[in-house]
């Protein structure tokens, strides 16, 4: 239990961001926790009950203990009986520190992004192998909120709004910014800043802030205060590395290399470079090169719905400079619209930065703005919804103003018709109750693809894209087809994930596509999902030693050759050529140069088609010729591969590889084909076969058996499948007729079957 607390405690407003993770880890620290809210959530009831908290109406007992939020008034019956009764009654915030008290905390505060960035946090350091407690100050969607660990090592994130960061004293403290808030509780900028220079006064072992404010807040500090910024002590250079994710440096006072985070947007970088800083101090170990998948955290650029034509997307920005944070990271988005829906909140807020909201709205192409969210205030003169909306109508003539009395899910959900529109709720307020009831009446519009899109939303971010009507020619090497019904790119693990498990629920076929290198698509299209690894993030190469490297199934075959030359890992020079990306290549064990892929594999992680994640010994797989059992039915995702003999020299690698491209030009058409498009009889070569049969320049429309070898059929300009199709026919009938020899396709038939196409 947590010295100085009762063994019994009776939490008010549970329910509260920072008061459920609060009670939870109460719970598990050994307390007898009960808690109470009039507005607990189904998930947050979910979360408590899960933890051992008992949900009930306070009860008088001796020696309880009351914790409870700020919002609760002070003429609550459960508060006035403990009071009046001595016992121990205290804000969420002062609990809060008296759990930090005789831990190693790290706090993190500040006026904006203090959930992001403790979140992160609590992710490096799990990444890192270090134990830990943490308690955040909102809900993550996959993690609970906090964790009791009987370690000295604690995070979490101070607020300041209701005077309770005087009671904090961290080992190492982050101060993200300061921008003069709450109001009601601070007067004046100078009262608002003084609280963060008393926070970083009492700290013992290390500051991080954002370079602007080091000066003043060093100005009394018993330890080294550094600077995060251009000029700062580190220095953060970030650049994009694929749709959603950045890759990180820092350099000057501490030094770290490419971090990737699957997160955009400068205030995400900055957020991210903290947590890596305040992980760095503690004593975790973060290498370069490091690959973070952060938690999604309710609330914070959460999705809601993500389909081909409409988005939701919902935010708990509610001060000027965080919806410039949000606004820049949601960036443009080619051929849709932007309806922006804020509601600001408390009426103090509104009234003070009312100028400065309306400044940060006027790029919105169209606002609508909600009343204001009370949060217990009683209404302000200056401070309300239609004040604002005045406000915001002087510079940006696309607003609406939608009272508390009017439902706004309709109105948003008919405007959604009218062409690819992204929809963002900002602010403090109800914006994630209303985006999640238009998610639910966007999805009960679309009973295929709903369901589907809703459950994609959960793990997307404001560049991931799900696509219709996709044309899938271009994304093959025969440059022949039709389109796709659905067609995704997943920027992650679990955003794959996702996908996979929706659409088997949903009965809803799934078509994994490489780099359509040994393929034809149906002219007919594609129905259902195909999804295609082609983002960065698939494209994994990582030295294990011994000469061993797992390698992503998105990695095309030419830069996996070229990579393992550099390395010096020989034995994957025979690979050299072959037109595809190792998923596909593991799918097909395709082979060259009298070597087959599965030659140099150790073993193979793979998803079902069902979302379920398996890892099998090549023993363990049944392969053969052009075949691997497992993988017709699910999709690589990395594979560990042996080299024959590491330490090579790179030019003799090199001399190998350019050995096997020169027989490959020599012997293969340059024109787009599918590769060999037949498997090879028994003790035979079809290409030998069809060159014996005189097939070679046979020609259907704008497809022709190629001249240079007979077991490729190349596309001259403008062929359709329908004219491929007609060409492996003819070439199977002639072979039957005259050699009494069955040609089997060894390209796919994708969207359509060999079966039905050849009958």
């Amino acid at each position: 239990m947590i010295e100085g607390l009762p063994e019994r405690i009776h939490c008010l407003g549970a329910g509260g961001a920072g008061m459920l993770p609060l009670a939870i880890y109460l719970s598990e620290a050994g307390h007898r926790v009960t808690a109470e809210d009039d507005a607990l959530s189904e998930e947050g009831r979910a979360l408590l009950e899960a933890s051992g908290v008992k949900l009930e109406a306070f009860a008088s007992e001796a020696g309880v203990g009351i914790v409870y939020s700020s919002a609760i008034s002070a003429s609550n019956a459960a508060r006035r009986f403990v009071e009046a009764s001595g016992g121990l009654c205290l804000r969420r915030g002062e609990c809060l520190a008296l759990v930090a008290k005789g831990k190693r905390l790290i706090a993190v505060a500040g006026s904006h992004g203090k959930t992001t960035t403790c979140g992160m946090l609590i992710d490096i350091l799990a990444q890192c192998r270090v134990e830990f407690s943490y308690l955040l100050g909102a809900q993550f969607d996959g993690l609970p909120p906090s964790r009791f660990a009987n370690s000295e090592i604690l995070v979490a994130e101070i607020d300041e709004s209701d005077g309770t960061i005087e009671g904090f004293c961290p080992e190492v403290t982050v101060v993200l910014n300061v921008d003069h808030d709450h109001h009601s509780r601070y007067a004046t900028e100078e009262d608002y800043f003084a609280a963060f220079q008393g926070l970083v006064l009492r700290t013992t072992g290390k500051v991080f802030v954002e370079d602007s404010l080091r000066a003043r807040l060093a100005a009394s500090a018993k330890v080294p205060v550094v600077g995060l910024g251009e000029d700062g002590e580190v220095q953060l250079s970030r650049k994009d590395s694929g749709s959603s994710w950045t890759e990180l440096s820092l350099r000057g006072a501490s030094e770290l290399a490419s971090v990737s985070i699957n997160r955009s947007g400068r205030m995400n970088a900055v957020d991210a470079a903290f947590a890596l800083l305040a992980a760095e101090a503690i004593g975790a170990t973060v290498r370069a090169g490091l690959r973070i998948e952060f938690t999604p955290v309710k609330r914070r650029q959460r999705c809601w719905y993500n389909s081909p034509a409409v988005q939701v997307f919902e935010d708990y920005a509610h001060h000027p400079r965080e919806i410039d944070a949000v606004l820049e990271s949601l960036g443009e988005k080619s051929g849709w619209q932007t309806v922006v829906v804020f509601q600001a909140h408390r009426y103090s807020r509104t009234r003070e930065l009312k100028a400065e909201f309306a400044k940060s709205l006027a790029s919105c192409e169209e606002l609508v703005l909600l009343d204001v969210y009370a949060a217990s205030e009683e209404p302000l003169a200056g401070g309300s919804g239609q004040d604002l909306y005045e406000e915001c109508r002087r510079l940006n003539n696309r607003v609406i103003f939608i009272s508390e009395v009017v439902d706004p899910v309709m109105t948003l959900a008919a405007r959604a018709k009218q062409g690819p529109l992204r929809i963002v709720f900002l602010g403090a307020g109800r914006g994630d109750r209303v985006a999640k009831r238009l998610s639910e009446e966007l999805a009960s519009l679309d009973p295929r693809w709903g369901k589907v899109n809703r459950a994609l939303a959960t793990v997307s971010s404001f560049s991931t894209a799900i696509r219709a009507d996709e044309p899938l020619a271009n994304k093959t090497t025969m440059r022949v087809g039709g389109r796709a019904e659905r067609y995704f790119e997943p920027e992650s693990l679990a955003q794959l994930l996702a996908v996979l498990k929706a659409c088997h629920t949903a009965g809803i076929e799934v078509r994994p596509l490489g780099r359509g290198s040994n393929l034809v698509v149906s002219d007919d299209g594609v129905s259902g999902l195909v999804i295609r690894l082609s983002h960065p993030y698939w494209s994994r190469f990582e030295l294990l030693g011994e000469g061993r490297a797992r390698l992503g199934a998105g990695m095309r075959i030419k830069a996996l050759c070229g990579q393992a030359a550099k390395e010096g890992l020989e034995g994957f020079e025979f690979l050299e050529g072959i037109p595809g990306s190792l998923g596909g290549v593991l799918r097909m064990n395709a082979g060259a140069m009298g070597g087959w892929v599965f030659d140099v594999v150790e073993s193979v992680r793979y998803v079902t088609l069902a979302g379920q994640i398996l890892e099998a010994q090549k023993g363990d797989l049944e392969f053969g010729y052009r075949f691997c059992r497992e993988l017709e039915t699910a999709i690589a995702i990395d594979a560990v591969f042996v080299s024959k003999r590491c330490g090579g020299v790179q030019s003799e690698i090199r001399r190998t590889i350019d050995t096997y491209q020169n027989k490959r030009k020599e012997s293969q058409p340059r024109e787009p084909s599918a590769g060999c498009i037949f498997k090879n009889p028994d003790g035979d070569s079809a290409g030998r076969l069809i060159d014996e049969l005189g097939l070679k320049g046979a020609v259907v429309g704008g497809a022709e058996i190629s001249p240079v070898h007979g077991n490729f059929i190349i596309n001259r300009g403008g062929a359709s499948s329908s004219d491929v199709i007609e060409l492996v026919k003819f070439a199977r009938k002639v072979a039957r007729e005259r050699k009494g020899v069955d040609l089997h396709p060894e390209v796919l038939l994708f969207g359509s079957s060999w079966e039905e196409a050849l009958k």
